[in-house]
């Protein structure tokens, strides 16, 4: 797990099970009303069990990675935000900067997040759905406040935006607002498909230089940076995925880099503060098929943060940019 959150941090340098439950009365109308509808208490189901939320959150930490896009478009503004990348002013970036109703969430930094800075907080919710907690970490962080993490049987680097979106919402009390959110996107997925068609079973992956100097970095088909690419038609060769194994990405030595040359198409991202990160500065990179035909998509800075957010928030920024490139590197 610790190898996982290393390199997650590195990716720049990155089946919902929900109840909600009436109680606290007699009949619905004695409930608390959420600003979003909601009645609670709620309860949300989880990788590690199921967490009961007594009253609407006025006090959210965002404890993952990149929980906060999620919380911010539900209407909700976090005391505390966990830094992924970047170190923008509140740890968020401009696609999701006004939603911050002109506040400033403390912003937690670092590989772990101490119990006792969060307890400071006084939070009555700590999201965590993209922090890779383990068992321990959550029973520590639950007894300060309701805590939920990612959805049962998910990875927490692999949640796919639709999941983190609805629980979060339902842990918010705005789960039909949740549930509005992913249709609207999805829906502007299927527009930008319908568009694109040229894209269907063509291949395509995301990549990056290692942080280390010593290889690439390929993103699989069950990451959001590879469901980013298959939700428009795309398909991620599947020899990415073997060599990921079990993992959310494959670590590909210098001397592979030729392996690109299976894709149709490549998203090359760069790694912030890595000297080495542009895909022409690799070894082999004269040889490469895709760069000689100019099929690769250079994403800038921010496309590359958006993307491994893939958040109901950073997405729709890409769909009105990358398609339209892809689709110029395919010369089609």
């Amino acid at each position: 797990m610790i190898a996982r959150v290393r390199a997650f941090s590195a990716l720049l340098t990155a089946a919902v099970l929900l109840t909600a439950c009436g109680g606290g009365g007699s009949s619905e109308a004695e409930a608390p009303e959420a600003a979003g509808g909601g009645a609670f208490p709620v309860t949300v189901e989880h990788a590690y069990g199921a967490t009961e939320v007594p009253a609407a959150p006025q006090r959210v930490v965002s404890l993952g990675y990149t929980d906060q896009d999620a919380i911010l478009a539900l209407g909700v503004v976090p005391v505390a935000i966990r830094e992924f990348t970047g170190n923008r002013p509140a740890a968020t970036w401009p696609w999701a900067s006004d939603r911050l109703q002109g506040r400033q969430p403390q912003v937690l930094s670092g590989e772990s997040i101490s119990p006792e800075a969060v307890a400071a907080l006084a939070p009555d919710l700590i999201v965590a759905v993209s922090a890779g907690l383990s068992r321990d970490e959550y029973d520590l962080f639950s007894r300060i406040a309701p805590t939920i993490t990612q959805p049962p049987g998910a990875d927490p680097y692999q949640t796919a935006w639709q999941d983190g979106t609805r629980l979060i919402g339902t842990a918010l009390g705005r789960g039909e607002e949740a549930d509005r959110l992913v249709a609207d996107l999805e829906a502007r997925f299927a527009a930008v498909t319908a568009r694109y068609p040229q894209f269907a079973g063509r291949k395509a992956a995301i990549a990056a230089a290692s942080s280390t100097n010593a290889g690439y970095f390929v993103w699989t088909s069950e990451d959001n940076r590879g469901r980013f690419l298959t939700s428009l038609g795309f398909a991620v060769p599947e020899t990415f995925d073997q060599l990921a194994g079990d993992d959310f990405y494959a670590d590909i030595s210098n001397e592979r880099l030729g392996l690109l040359d299976e894709c149709d198409v490549v998203g090359w991202l760069e790694i912030p503060g890595n000297d080495n990160a542009s895909l022409e500065a690799q070894p082999g990179y004269a040889a490469l098929r895709v760069g000689q035909e100019g099929r690769v998509v250079s994403l800038t800075q921010e496309q590359g943060v958006a993307l491994s957010f893939s958040s109901v928030l950073s997405l729709p920024t890409l769909l009105d940019e990358l398609p339209a490139e892809f689709a110029a590197a395919l010369g089609a």
